[in-house]
């Protein structure tokens, strides 16, 4: 066996090395070493070529980016709870459930722990507050399990709470309950009862009270895999008279889906006491009787001899005061109907108590605060108002003694904030302002509607006023009313900075806006000190520093930066000089095309448009332009040869291209578009120039270019360059003139066809 093929059995079995010669064993191990070894450094080394080398998604990172479409304008609201309208932001949000129950009852002195909690489960603001108060870690301890035998123990580290479940015997029912028809009574003002937060029904079955409104409920349930098409039979007791659109008998037919349920109810009354026989629900198939409830006789009495003495209908009704308080303290009273015992609330001393109570339950009852207004309590009539359909009637606010109505306590208005939101016009057109953003107009008008209630405008509504009028531009506005705010007296300081920094611009305060900002560099929310950071930034950027990024979300300031570390150049030729403006450039290359204006212009007359063209010509001089760094401008002298000669010069810089054409000419052209007039003069002496020569080329609608007329300019300088015996014009899209003359040179110009 050779050494290659030791070391291939030993990477193949983990234990032929026990397996092997004594002697084998030496050369083995250097082989295995030499072998890991070289594994090693193939893995030292393929760990630094990776680490050298940029994965793809680096790559795109570290590309520049392209320009980024604006985004579509966002409504921003203050949510309170997370994604939740304020409109549905009330009493129905989080309900009252054993959970809360379980929380109200709790030792503050102890952790609270409830097994109750899965009920907290409606939306996410539920979920978030029950976390919030359960007392357990984020991180638990760890608990110490253990079993013997059919025992298992759990010792828990930290507070827990544990699902169990367990089999235990239980007794046989009392009531045999029927399966297949059952058929109760009940009193629908008393329906049911509630034991440790469960309801169950509250059936009648001794007494019925006469002139008392009472209901059968009838259950039937197929237990079978079968459908059953029956037919029901329902009479209401003898002497009885019938309730809501009731009947003294009744036959229904119904389909009984396999295993379902159904149930039914009528309502009826007695007129008089005695004892009625009740003939129970009767069920057919087919014409054959198949089950039925048992029949009964029910006792119709005038004062029922057994009372549920603890129960809202009888307390309410005949219990004492103090009965009714402690029945309102110790019971859910969302379960209680309150009306019941408003005939007491003209009692002033009652009236008081109970609403006391019902407050410090936080339980209001409209009917009950009614009775404010009988005893003349100002407090409690302000309550009563606030919560009637007078106070929507009253407009968006009023502050009185006895109504005072707030729009955002009311949530019938709502701050609301746009973004990004980019006005196409800085300047006002025609006899109004148009709001383009059907959003943002309903918003300020319903603004406006809402100061127009106030008597006065508070700080907090002409900070408003000030942020509405900036997304309308209307900035020396925005800055008188935001003048008038009393930083003394917004609750919201920061917010306030945040605008006075932001005006500090418009006001070329750029120093005092970077003092704000330093306050806040350093906030603990990311939205706001990112906001802060760019106020800082841009004062940097007005000293001569680089824009920074403080928000890498932000479109804005990624453009910004981007624009700012971009290399870009314009320039114009302008009396024998090249004037560029630069960014981010050190130098750049100039080409010049010498031209012969008439020949190109035959051949191109649209030249001015056509500059490409001369990309597939060399240049008659290039000539490199060092460009002075820490300036944005710079100057240059044509060169001599080319500073009397129609010239086409191109720039070359940082990957971009740029031409200008320069006319070498002492002409001033005239052209009155309106009626195809032309008027040629000295540049400088103004004086008319005659005999000068103009050709006139038009492009039609089509498309083509085709020559339309030439002619000279007479004494005057004129020359009409548009009359011609022919309907051409009427197919004329844009003239292209050359004004050519021997003494002072020829220029180019384009202009459109008269209006007609």
């Amino acid at each position: 066996m050779t050494e290659n093929e030791m070391d291939f059995e030993m990477d193949s079995n983990g234990d032929g090395l026990e397996e092997m010669p004594a002697m084998s064993r030496g050369p083995i191990k250097k082989s295995m070493a030499t072998s890991r070894g070289m594994k090693k450094r193939k893995m030292q080394t393929a760990g630094k070529s990776s680490k050298f080398a940029p994965s793809r998604r680096e790559a795109r990172k570290s590309a520049r980016q392209f320009f980024r479409k604006l985004d579509k304008t966002k409504e921003w609201v203050e949510n309170n709870y997370y994604k939740v309208p304020a409109g549905s932001q009330n009493a129905d949000l989080i309900t009252v459930n054993a959970f809360w129950n379980d929380y109200a009852q709790s030792d503050p002195r102890k952790p609270f722990l409830s097994k109750n909690f899965p009920y907290t489960s409606e939306n996410f603001a539920e979920m978030m507050l029950a976390l919030s108060v359960l007392d357990l870690p984020f991180r638990p301890e760890k608990h110490e399990p253990t079993t013997r035998g059919i025992t298992f123990t759990i010792k828990a580290g930290s507070p827990m709470i544990v699902f169990h479940k367990e089999i235990r015997p239980a007794a046989p029912a009392e009531e045999k309950i029927p399966i297949l028809v059952s058929q109760h009574f009940f009193r629908p003002d008393d329906r049911y009862r509630y034991v440790d937060n469960e309801r169950f029904d509250k059936y009648v079955k001794d007494e019925f009270l006469v002139h008392t409104a009472y209901g059968c409920q009838l259950v039937l349930s197929n237990p079978s895999s079968s459908r059953q098409k029956l037919r029901i039979l329902l009479q209401i007791p003898r002497g009885a008279m019938q309730l809501n659109k009731g009947f003294h008998t009744k036959g229904i037919p119904m389909t009984l889906e396999p295993y379902a349920t159904q149930t039914f109810e009528y309502h009826f009354y007695f007129s008089e006491t005695g004892t009625f026989a009740h003939y129970p629900v009767q069920v057919a198939r087919n014409g054959q009787f198949i089950a039925s409830a048992s029949s009964s006789e029910l006792n119709v009495v005038a004062e029922l001899t057994r009372t549920d003495t603890e129960s809202w209908e009888h307390i309410s009704q005949n219990g004492d005061e103090q009965e009714v308080l402690g029945f309102l303290r110790d019971h859910n009273l969302n379960r209680v109907d309150l009306d019941k015992i408003a005939f007491r609330m003209k009692d002033k001393e009652f009236f008081k108590t109970v609403l006391s109570l019902l407050g410090e339950r936080h339980a209001y009852h409209h009917t009950l605060w009614s009775y404010s207004i009988w005893h003349n309590e100002q407090k409690r009539i302000s309550e009563y108002l606030r919560h009637s359909e007078y106070a929507n009637r009253c407009g968006l606010y009023i502050d009185s003694p006895l109504l005072s109505i707030d729009p955002v306590e009311r949530k019938t208005y709502q701050h609301k904030e746009y973004k990004p939101l980019v006005n196409a016009r800085a300047h006002q057109m025609g006899m109004g302002r148009k709001i383009l953003n059907d959003r943002f107009y309903d918003q300020y008008h319903r603004f406006m509607q809402y100061l127009s209630y106030r008597p006065s405008l508070t700080d907090e509504d002409l900070m408003a006023t000030a942020y509405y009028l900036l997304l309308l531009d209307r900035v020396s506005e925005a800055i008188r009313f935001f003048r008038d705010v009393n930083a003394e007296n917004i609750q919201t300081r920061m917010q306030y900075d945040y605008l006075q920094a932001y005006l500090d611009f418009y006001t070329e305060k750029p120093g005092q806006a970077r003092a704000i900002a330093a306050k806040y560099l350093d906030h603990p929310v990311p939205r706001w000190r990112n906001l802060f950071r760019y106020v800082a930034d841009q004062s940097d950027e007005l000293e001569g520093k680089m824009p920074q990024v403080a928000d890498k979300e932000d479109r804005d300031q990624i453009q910004t930066k981007l624009a700012a570390t971009e290399t870009s150049f314009d320039f114009t030729v302008e009396s024998r000089r090249v004037t560029i403006n630069y960014q981010n450039l050190n130098s750049c290359q100039v080409n010049y095309y010498p031209m012969d204006i008439e020949l190109l212009f035959s051949r191109n007359p649209f030249v001015r448009q056509q500059t490409e063209h001369f990309a597939f010509i060399r240049p008659n001089k290039t000539e490199k332009v060092d460009l002075p760094g820490g300036e944005t401008s710079f100057m240059f002298e044509l060169p001599e040869t080319f500073r009397n000669s129609n010239l086409m010069v191109e720039i070359k810089a940082g990957g971009i291209k740029k031409s200008q054409i320069y006319y070498a000419n002492s002409l001033a052209i005239q052209v009155i578009e309106n009626y195809g007039h032309l008027k040629v003069a000295h540049q400088d002496t103004h004086k008319p120039l005659a005999k000068v020569y103009v050709k006139v080329y038009a492009r039609m609608n089509r498309g083509d270019v085709l020559f339309y007329k030439d002619g000279y300019t007479d004494l005057r300088g004129r020359f009409d360059y548009v009359s011609l015996n022919t309907n051409e014009l009427d197919n004329v899209e844009k003239f292209a003139m050359m004004i050519l003359s021997e003494d002072y040179g020829a220029i180019i110009r384009e202009t459109s066809p008269p209006k007609r």
